[in-house]
């Protein structure tokens, strides 16, 4: 399991703001930007509302990259790993509202009621499985934080 480096959870604190990469079953590329999450130690939540090409990319590949940045001191990482849908509906009703309070102060029924076509979103979890640095000073190439498990290892490589 990777715990994500408090650089990068402060980083995501600070900027509210992350990019997710996906590809297609075709081995196309989606970049799809993302203010509406929460984050614990190890994972990253987010609301999937319209179910467009990330949700259908996320079936199908679930292995993903997760980018923040400052753009203004040049700084940044990415993290590699699986998302899953969160099914247990407690689960998913808490961090729904977690959510949804966090990102606009009002309940998620609130929100709801103002996009009529997204009653039900999905809630997806990421969990990275790596962290790399995007500083323009730092290797790039070389993960900060892997996990050991087999999967990864074998796609990514070691430290």
């Amino acid at each position: 399991m990777v715990i994500i480096p408090k650089q990068v959870s402060d980083m995501m604190s600070t900027q509210k703001f992350i990019v997710v990469g996906s590809i297609d079953i075709n081995g196309m590329c989606n970049l799809s930007p993302r203010t509406a999450f929460h984050f614990t130690e190890d994972v990253i939540y987010w609301l999937d509302f319209f179910k467009h090409k990330s949700h259908y990319n996320f079936i199908n590949v679930p292995w993903i990259s997760v980018a923040v940045f400052d753009k203004e001191n040049l700084k940044g990482y990415q993290m590699k790993g699986k998302v899953s849908f969160v099914k247990n509906e407690k689960e998913k009703t808490r961090m729904i509202d977690v959510i949804s309070r966090s990102t606009t102060g009002k309940t998620c029924s609130k929100i709801f009621e103002r996009i009529s076509h997204a009653n039900h979103p999905e809630l997806i979890m990421f969990k990275p499985h790596a962290v790399y640095s995007l500083n323009p000073t730092e290797d790039s190439g070389t993960a900060i934080e892997i996990d050991n498990d087999s999967e990864t290892v074998s796609l990514l490589g070691t430290k």
